[in-house]
C-alpha cells in the first residue's frame, strides 16, 4: 500500500469517526450546544476586563472560541474550558493542540461536577433551566469578587449587577450579556 492510499484511508477514517461523534453527542450531554457568535467575542472579552492572574472558566465551552479570544488578549491569565460532549470537546482539544497560546486547558467533564472555586471569571451560555441548576453550585464555590457572565439567559433567582446589549441586533442569539457579582 502506498503512502497516498494510506493517507486517504486515514482521512476517511477521521471523517467517519468525527461524524459518529457528532451523531452521538446528544447522548453524552443533556445540554444543547449553542455557540457564541464570533462577531461579539471581542466585545465580551473586553467587558470581562481580564487581567494578569485572572482565571476564566467557560462552562460548556463547546469549541472554546471564547477562551481562544480571551487568551489572545492576555497570556498571563488562565483559561479553562469544560465540555462533556465528545465532538465539541475534540474540536476544542484540536484547537488547543495547534494554538500557540499555552494558557488554555480543556477538560472533558460535566460542568456541574467541575470545581470552580479558583475562578475569578466564569462565562456560560446555558438555557435558563440549566442556569438555575448551576446557581447553587456557583454560590457555594465562588469566592467573593468572582464575576459570572451569561450570554442571552439569566438566573431566575439572582439579579444581574448589569446587562450589556451586544452589537448583534439582527440576530436572535448573542444579544445580551448578563453580569453577576458573587
Amino acid at each position: 500500500m502506498n503512502l497516498l492510499n494510506l493517507t486517504l484511508i486515514v482521512i476517511l477514517l477521521v471523517i467517519f469517526l468525527s461524524g459518529c461523534l457528532f451523531l452521538v453527542t446528544p447522548f453524552f450531554s443533556k445540554i444543547p450546544s449553542v455557540s457564541t457568535r464570533r462577531k461579539v467575542l471581542k466585545q465580551i472579552v473586553e467587558i470581562m476586563d481580564l487581567e494578569d492572574g485572572s482565571v476564566l472558566y467557560d462552562l460548556g465551552c463547546g469549541d472554546a472560541r471564547l477562551l481562544f479570544a480571551a487568551s489572545q488578549t492576555n497570556q498571563r491569565m488562565i483559561c479553562i474550558g469544560v465540555e462533556k460532549a465528545p465532538f465539541p470537546f475534540l474540536i476544542a482539544r484540536l484547537r488547543q493542540f495547534f494554538s500557540p497560546n499555552k494558557n488554555i486547558s480543556i477538560i472533558y467533564e460535566d460542568l456541574f461536577k467541575t470545581d470552580t472555586s479558583s475562578a475569578t471569571h466564569i462565562f456560560i451560555y446555558l438555557l435558563p433551566g440549566f442556569m438555575d441548576m448551576l446557581l447553587p453550585k456557583l454560590e457555594k464555590e465562588l469566592k467573593p469578587g468572582a464575576r459570572v457572565f451569561s450570554c442571552d439567559f439569566k438566573f431566575s433567582k439572582k439579579d444581574p449587577a448589569s446587562v450589556v446589549d451586544l452589537k448583534s441586533k439582527n440576530y436572535q442569539l448573542s444579544r445580551r450579556l448578563f453580569i453577576y457579582d458573587f
